[in-house]
């Protein structure tokens, strides 16, 4: 059973390293599709992209939100870094755990307020695209889960799976906390 757990959780963080990436790509390459188009049109009068500036404004909390979540995946924190330089295995272990746990309840408390939120918001139209207020929100509830949810694979794959604690994450590899 504990294998099966701790496979389960491997499997969720690549796939979330995945996820996170593609979207990264997407909404970066994206948004610089988008400026490029809008400087272009300015300096050569030709037509006018109205849209352009609010659709960054709804890809950038996307790309944000999704190197976040990538980052909190990787326990990737300056903070955490040195006082993980400072500690043994053992002591590593344990701090490890106690932040990933203090991270999934947080983040899955405020995931459950983005939430909320996002159902208040859905009224609300943009400007010249009339997007729900929702799609933010929901972006932000969505990251927020996977921040949560990628914690609890970290507190799995190093208690049940005995995974070590990485402190230089360049020498740990891609996906390892």
């Amino acid at each position: 059973m504990n294998q099966l757990l701790v496979s389960a959780a491997q499997l969720i963080d690549r796939g979330v390293e995945s996820f996170c990436r593609v979207v990264l790509i997407a909404t970066g390459l994206f948004m610089l599709a988008v400026l490029t188009t809008i400087v272009m049109q300015r300096y050569t009068n030709i037509g006018k992209f109205d849209s352009g500036s609010e659709l960054c404004s709804l890809a950038f909390p996307i790309f944000v939100m999704a190197g976040i979540v990538d980052a909190a995946r990787k326990g990737a924190h300056v903070a955490t870094q040195i006082l993980l330089n400072t500690l043994g295995s053992t002591g590593r272990i344990f701090l490890v755990i106690v932040l990933h746990s203090i991270t999934a309840i947080a983040y899955f408390y405020l995931g459950w307020y983005a939430y909320q939120n996002a159902l208040i918001a859905h009224d609300e139209l943009s400007t010249v695209l009339q997007v729900p207020g929702s799609l933010g929100y929901g972006c932000l509830t969505a990251g927020l889960f996977l921040v949560g949810l990628c914690s609890l694979g970290a507190i799995v794959r190093h208690t049940l799976g005995r995974e070590p604690v990485h402190v230089n994450l360049a020498d740990a590899g891609p996906g390892v906390v």
